[in-house]
């Protein structure tokens, strides 16, 4: 666990006072599973893809979402309420990526899957992670793929080995 702190104004605030520190944790297994409860929402609900769309859930009609702004919303619906809270407002998968995940060898549901084409190239795409089977991995996001007939937000799954599966993480949120 790593000790954050504040640096607003300083010499009036202790870096010991408890209402301006937090811990950063990995996301629990309750807040993870809301989070996929929260994916299945969107996916019932009628979507489509847009680039840095972050529609909520309350909006009326069809909903705006990538891949990203799907991940942000279903956390930030998964900690509201609760004593935890997301490490920022809005991230691009690129920040998913480099500062608000840690890696896991086993996947468990709410995990994040980060996606691409060419293992030596930074991930472009995630989804959350639903469940495994013998010889598929399940998963939830925001996409389009237009030969597939996809658009918005959807739960699909590949064979486990799929190359395109790069890296499986953890979200890390406040404490």
């Amino acid at each position: 666990m790593i000790g954050l702190f504040s640096c607003a104004t300083p010499n009036r605030l202790s870096v010991n006072d408890p209402a301006i520190r937090y811990r950063v944790v990995e996301c629990p297994p309750e807040i993870r599973e809301a989070a996929v409860f929260y994916a299945g929402k969107y996916v019932e609900r009628e979507s489509v893809f847009v680039w840095a769309g972050r529609d909520y859930l309350e909006q009326e009609g069809v909903l705006a979402l990538d891949c990203s702004g799907f991940i942000v919303r279903i956390f930030q619906y998964a900690v509201k309420d609760t004593k935890y809270s997301l490490l920022f407002e809005d991230a691009p998968l690129s920040a998913f990526y480099e500062y608000f995940t840690v890696p896991v060898d086993m996947l468990t549901p709410g995990d994040i899957i980060f996606m691409g084409i060419d293992s030596n190239a930074p991930p472009s795409h995630m989804s959350v992670f639903v469940d495994m089977d013998n010889e598929n991995i399940y998963f939830m996001d925001s996409t389009i793929k237009e030969e597939d007939g996809i658009n918005g937000a959807t739960l699909r799954y590949y064979p486990k080995d799929d190359p395109r599966f790069l890296y499986y993480a953890r979200l890390l949120i406040k404490y």
